[in-house]
């Protein structure tokens, strides 16, 4: 029942619920580890990580790649200038 919310992005309406259907076609029954930033949770006491595949695929920067989700520049974090170098080219 752990909610976890990927640093760095938020959604893209644009893309239509695929980042979530990207999300679980590439964490699905594969090892995950989660790095955190100097805030670990959301104003609603969602836990905040960086979600990585067992073989360091960074997982936020490949959903932000793939152009189904924004940078959230919202917030500060810890990779906000490398996001924004992503999708800003």
């Amino acid at each position: 029942d752990l909610t976890v919310r990927l640093i760095g992005i938020q959604e893209n309406p644009a893309a239509n619920g695929k980042a979530t259907e990207y999300l679980i076609n590439k964490v699905r029954g594969r090892k995950v580890f989660m790095r955190y930033d100097d805030v670990k949770h959301d104003r609603d006491n969602n836990m905040m990580a960086y979600l990585y595949l067992e073989n360091k695929t960074f997982i936020n920067a490949h959903l932000l790649k793939e152009d189904l989700v924004w940078v959230d520049n919202s917030i500060d974090f810890r990779y906000k200038n490398k996001f924004n170098a992503l999708v800003n080219g």
